[in-house]
């Protein structure tokens, strides 16, 4: 493993650690300091949800959401929830280490980056890029008003390699009574998945100038040529 990474992994569950004793980090409390939003459905629009599907460790990559209010009325607090579905972590962009006695049993999959998630076109002002609220798994992207398209990233680095799905879950408030709400009356939800390699993908430069990734039996051939040659 690289300096690099052993560095961005201690980093990481340093302010993973943190964020578990901070007071009031689960859900219910995130509702508790909300009390007073307006209470309503406020339809929504999810118009784009990528995440790369084939990463590499050490790599950077863009989580990005846009989502459009299509009602009349101002959306009081556009919020987010980011999971990785059953793998038991009360963080976002984690998994929880199985090994017993643990002190602090939170792993890393996706470091996120200083200054993010962020809305785009706005600068982050504070940690977790001004979205943070007192639970680490959910994002507040503030008001948006009718017609308006919010766009949000969370630019992460893989560290652990495997293969994961990332949930996310769009509300229109943090206090529970402000649901967001699609063209079928549901909330918004959606799984991204993506599979982190270790090693990063062979590539050549094709007659375009362009740089793809190498076909199976390209690499196939490359690995049996490199074997003849040890």
């Amino acid at each position: 493993m690289s300096r690099k990474l052993k560095i961005a992994l201690s980093t990481a569950l340093t302010g993973f650690a943190a964020l578990t004793i901070l007071p009031g980090c689960g859900d219910e409390e995130v509702g508790a300091q909300f009390a007073n939003e307006p209470a309503g459905e406020y339809p929504v629009e999810v118009l784009r949800a990528d995440f790369e599907p084939r990463q590499t460790v050490s790599k950077t990559y863009d989580l990005t959401l846009a989502v459009k209010n299509t009602g009349d009325e101002r959306i009081p607090a556009l919020s987010t929830v980011i999971n990785l579905p059953g793998r038991d972590s009360t963080l976002a962009f984690a998994y929880a280490d199985p090994q017993p006695d643990l002190a602090y049993d939170q792993r890393p999959v996706w470091v996120l980056e200083e200054g993010y998630p962020r809305r785009d076109g706005r600068v982050a002002p504070r940690v977790n890029g001004g979205t943070g609220t007192s639970s680490p798994r959910v994002f507040n992207f503030g008001e948006v008003e009718p017609g308006e398209i919010a766009g949000m990233i969370w630019r992460v680095t893989a560290v652990r390699p495997g293969s994961y799905k990332v949930s996310y879950e769009i509300s229109a408030g943090l206090g529970g009574d402000a649901v967001a709400v699609d063209n079928s009356g549901e909330q918004p939800f959606g799984l991204l998945p993506a599979r982190i390699t270790s090693l990063a993908r062979l590539t050549e430069v094709n007659e375009k100038g362009q740089v793809v990734p190498l076909s199976r039996a390209e690499q196939r051939s490359l690995k049996q040529q490199e074997r003849g040659s040890g």
